[in-house]
């Protein structure tokens, strides 16, 4: 279950109505700054971009064919693509920062983005199994809310779990983990967790988390002379000296600091206490086992230096020891900060027909992992 934040004050609800008016030239100006296209172990091709509905579906409604919408987009290898609309998005509102993920065991693809509604933003999540579409918006906290900026990472765990009849055995699940940001009455990052367990998708234990309170310090935020854009854009990792963790790198408006944190699962369910009347082996017992387990890591200073246009999207590369590069789109060039030393002059790559924005973007994660 969501946990509610409070109702902001008339001041804190004025500065949202002019970060709503921000996030609505985000949208127009589309950030391609998300992962918008992953690999399956197969070799398909999944990609999600944003196109009218009109240019995926037939139709002779002049106003349903030119909705924005998301299509995804399945390549098989030396096969046909085809397309489809991704449910939840032929609608008449705008939608940014979309991101895909694919989980190989269950043969599932998530897409998450933003939507724009009048002068609140929500994070949407919509899934796609066996051909079948599911989508919701349950992500946010209820009320004045400007949530956006969704990232996304599926990992692997491997855990102790009990039969029928409480006897011990050894699995393995996916967990889709998903970061993003919210202005309600705090600003704030957050976490949510959805996991694949037994071929099955478990949407009912899926919660969403503040991660200030995951790191051990929370309290009143203030975002008063920073720029939006050193703050609004959380990351997640992967954690590979993990079983099945993440690393997360986020702002925290408490501390004024820039925190990273490995976010864990517990990986033996046996060994949880379940709640009163249940036993070991009934499923419910287990939802302490979906509940994350934070590990506090470094603290930077935020880097104010990243002062750039609301339309403009901040990308973030974690090195093995947890130390942010950030970067973004510059006029003809690619620029970063490392999070190391935030006060110096963020520096550039500039890009040449020999040397685009990919492969600029790949020699910033080649110094990153160096650190």
């Amino acid at each position: 279950m969501i946990q509610p934040t409070r109702r902001p004050s008339a001041a804190a609800r004025a500065a949202l109505l002019g970060l709503a008016l921000a996030v609505g030239a985000l949208a127009a100006a589309r950030p391609a700054n998300a992962a918008t296209a992953v690999l399956a172990k197969t070799g398909t091709l999944y990609e999600v971009y944003p196109t009218t509905y009109g240019s995926v579906a037939e139709t002779t409604d002049a106003a349903l064919a030119s909705q924005p919408v998301f299509a995804l987009r399945v390549t098989p290898p030396g096969g046909k693509a085809e397309t489809e609309i991704v449910s939840g998005t032929a609608d008449k509102f705008d939608k940014f920062g979309e991101s895909i993920e694919f989980e190989d065991v269950t043969q599932t693809v998530f897409v998450v983005y933003t939507r724009l509604q009048g002068f609140f933003s929500d994070v949407r999540v919509a899934i796609r199994r066996d051909g079948t579409w599911a989508d919701g918006s349950f992500l946010p906290n209820p009320g004045y809310f400007i949530s956006m900026n969704p990232h996304m990472v599926v990992g692997r765990q491997s855990y102790r779990d009990a039969d029928s009849e409480g006897q011990p055995v050894q699995k393995s699940r996916s967990i889709l983990s998903i970061v993003w940001w919210e202005e309600t009455g705090l600003s704030q990052a957050r976490y949510a967790a959805l996991f694949i367990e037994d071929g099955a998708l478990r949407v009912e234990d899926f919660r969403a988390y503040n991660l200030n309170e995951l790191a051990g310090a929370s309290g009143q935020t203030d975002r008063v002379g920073m720029p939006s854009s050193a703050y609004m854009w959380p990351s997640v990792q992967r954690d590979p000296d993990s079983n099945g963790g993440i690393v997360v790198s986020f702002a925290n408006l408490f501390l004024k600091k820039q925190q990273v944190v490995r976010l864990g699962f517990p990986d033996d369910l046996p060994s949880l206490v379940p709640p009163a009347n249940l036993a070991p082996s009934d499923r419910t017992s287990y939802a302490r086992g979906h509940t994350p387990i934070g590990r506090g890591g470094a603290k930077y200073d935020i880097p104010t230096r990243i002062d750039l246009s609301f339309t403009t999207s901040v990308g973030m590369i974690l090195s093995p020891s947890g130390i942010p590069t950030y970067y973004w789109q510059g006029v003809g060039s690619l620029v970063y900060l490392q999070g190391d030393n935030v006060a110096r002059e963020p520096l550039t790559i500039p890009l040449r027909r020999d040397l685009s924005a990919d492969r600029a973007l790949a020699i910033i994660r080649d110094l990153s992992e160096k650190n």
